[in-house]
């Protein structure tokens, strides 16, 4: 676990704390790619954060899933990006669906950012007070016109992996539904049709990720859409 520093902790106990900035890398280098670099926001003038001398693009970009309570199976946090022009799609195609890129999540107190960021430059940045983890990319779990979501993995739980130790659908969940792998609790939504339904005794999934999309359940769907185009 990444210790906090002093400067940080305290922050994150104030009642009233500076705004906390996420920022992302991403990494295609081992793909071919390059890295790239982005954040959810712009700074207080209106150009790309800078955080360590190192420009962070503005992008839609989100991420969901990431806590961690030591307790069953790992994290599968679902990274979220603009498909903006196909970037995406372009990418997905020519470097593997993004299969094995690493993802480093870092959190920052604005009141760290550097100086470069203010109008007024800022007495407190410190480069020091950030809060980083690394994931890799496990599997693209969507692609529309609008975005892409990529399900994430620890590193310790994909190095010297070649291929998961179960069968590659790229359209089938292989989960069992409402199972800790699957993880929809919720209640009833449809039947293994796909038909939308109330009554429990009917509720079925079809295992297919339409059946993720209606539960709102995407980020854990059992296949593995970025094979799909190996079978065309």
């Amino acid at each position: 676990m990444q210790d906090i520093h002093e400067e940080s902790l305290n922050e994150s106990v104030k009642s009233e704390q500076s705004p906390r900035v996420v920022l992302w890398e991403i990494d295609l280098t081992v793909q071919g790619g390059e890295r790239y670099f982005f954040c959810n926001e712009l700074n207080e003038k209106g150009e790309p954060v800078t955080w360590q001398g190192r420009q962070y693009q503005a992008y839609p970009i989100e991420g969901s899933g990431f806590e961690m309570n030591g307790k069953g199976s790992s994290a599968r946090p679902l990274l979220t990006v603009s498909n903006l022009f196909g970037l995406v799609t372009g990418m997905a195609e020519d470097l593997q669906s993004l299969v094995g890129a690493t993802v480093v999540r870092r959190r920052v107190y604005a009141r760290f950012l550097d100086a470069v960021n203010f109008v007024a430059g800022n007495p407190e940045a410190d480069p020091e007070q950030e809060l980083s983890d690394r994931w890799v990319v496990e599997q693209m779990s969507e692609l529309t016109a609008m975005t892409a979501s990529f399900v994430l993995a620890t590193p310790t739980e994909t190095d010297g992996a070649l291929f998961p130790g179960r069968i590659m659908l790229a359209n089938t969940c292989m989960w069992t539904y409402r199972s800790d792998e699957c993880g929809y609790t919720g209640g009833a939504v449809a039947d293994e049709f796909d038909k939308p339904t109330t009554d429990i005794r009917k509720d079925r999934c079809s295992k297919c990720m339409r059946g993720c999309e209606l539960r709102r359940n995407v980020g854990n769907f059992g296949g593995f859409l970025s094979i799909n185009k190996l079978s065309q």
